[in-house]
């Protein structure tokens, strides 16, 4: 589950500074362990998140800082964040070349995600940043449960372990924006999210299906567990801030009873 949704931006920053310490390293002096044919396709796939994961951030940043100027603790949260995903890059550069890969410099899905993220704004693109995270969760769940390589799952420790705390500090940031939005732009909202996330699912089947298939994962397996990740994040995220839209209807009511009741007198 989710922690509490709200934006606390001085929380996510000592957060962030907090997990860069002390960070435990991959045991990469172990054996390399899994079938050669296997390993080698799982190196492609491999190479292509590493690409995803290395971007400097540089317009997220960019904007954030101009759409958030009177929060600085959340941008620089938000650094630490992408600092992250760099070091999420570096972990899996080092996999590529345990399992005789080569590393790429770009690819058509990166190219894809990298224009789509920056077509609407900061939200959106903190949105395509979110389905992206979801859907990697399900990749590196089911390489975690699949491959017998003891660094391989050391390294899918640790990402799913960040991972999770990246998608609870983006969703702070929806539940803030969300929290006085009526239902029908909710609803609204949900549903572009989903027609997005199932874009997502597909390109990544199409990417790393191989991979998945090399290791027994099916097409429905990883569809499903995208799904259900995708699915409990969106309950979430609705049953954290229905109470805050309350909150603001509540308020508004207490704000305009003193004007009715000049007005009855």
């Amino acid at each position: 589950m989710l922690p509490d949704l709200t934006m606390n931006s001085s929380h996510w920053l000592a957060y962030f500074r907090n997990n860069r310490l002390n960070r435990p390293a991959p045991d990469w002096h172990l054996p390399c362990a899994g079938d050669a044919t296997a390993t080698a396709v799982l190196a492609r796939s491999l190479s292509h998140f590493q690409l995803g994961e290395s971007g400097e951030g540089r317009c997220l940043l960019s904007h954030a800082r101009r759409a958030y100027r009177d929060d600085p603790d959340y941008c620089e949260a938000l650094a630490l964040f992408i600092g992250e995903e760099q070091e999420h890059a570096r972990l899996l550069a080092r996999l590529v070349e345990r399992f005789g890969g080569q590393l790429i410099g770009g690819h058509w899905t990166h190219a894809i995600f990298r224009t789509l993220r920056r077509a609407l704004g900061v939200h959106f693109e903190i949105e395509v940043l979110v389905i992206a995270e979801l859907v990697g969760t399900a990749y590196y769940r089911l390489l975690h449960a699949r491959t017998r390589d003891a660094v391989l799952g050391q390294v899918c420790e640790t990402v799913l372990r960040d991972e999770a705390q990246h998608v609870a500090f983006h969703a702070a940031r929806f539940a803030d924006a969300q929290s006085a939005w009526m239902p029908l732009k909710r609803a609204l909202w949900a549903a572009q999210f989903r027609c997005l996330f199932l874009g997502a699912t597909f390109v990544a089947w199409l990417d790393h299906g191989s991979a998945l298939r090399a290791i027994g994962v099916r097409r429905r397996e990883f569809f499903h567990l995208a799904w259900s990740g995708m699915a409990d994040f969106l309950s979430e995220l609705a049953a954290k801030t229905k109470p805050a839209i309350g909150k603001v209807a509540a308020s508004r009511k207490r704000c305009a009873a003193p004007a009715d009741a000049g007005v009855a007198r």
